[in-house]
């Protein structure tokens, strides 16, 4: 059993394994061509782990995307991957701990149908800006002072 991951309509990629849509392109910059995870299907490995749109998944296992391919599970146990990802909401890395079941978590024909239908309500990547949240605490604090200033 193989992690694949294959090219999907609208320029999205489909990992049915993990229950995860990328956008096709690498990312840009410094995640060294991660991929940026355009939807996580509902009930899936990924779900169940955490891992949410926006997140950009750097490397599995300490391997880059490019040779993802090469990996490999049990057909008979459950097996365990760690994703290298850089978790959008916190702004912060994190390895995140997969677990993924020897068989897929639902028919591979239901895994498709489900990332059509998401594809189709959500065809275009969210570009909204990341952002780090601990910045946005420190902002509201300064302003907080400035004000107590002008009150002064």
């Amino acid at each position: 059993m193989r992690l694949i991951v294959q090219p999907i309509a609208g320029g999205f990629d489909l990992c049915a394994r993990l229950g995860l849509i990328f956008v096709s392109a690498a990312a840009p910059g410094f995640f060294g061509g991660g991929q940026i995870v355009h939807a996580v299907l509902d009930g899936s490995p990924s779900a169940r782990a955490g891992i949410e749109p926006r997140d950009i998944i750097i490397s599995v296992d300490g391997r880059s995307w490019d040779s993802v391919r090469h990996l490999t599970f049990s057909d008979r146990r459950q097996s365990e991957i760690a994703a290298e990802t850089f978790i959008a909401r916190y702004f912060t890395f994190a390895k995140i701990a997969v677990c993924v079941p020897p068989e897929p978590y639902r028919p591979l024909d239901d895994i498709a149908q489900e990332a059509a239908a998401v594809i189709a309500a959500r065809p275009v990547l969210d570009t909204t800006p990341y952002r780090n949240p601990r910045n946005d605490d420190i902002r509201e604090l300064l302003e907080s002072l400035h004000r107590r200033r002008r009150r002064a």
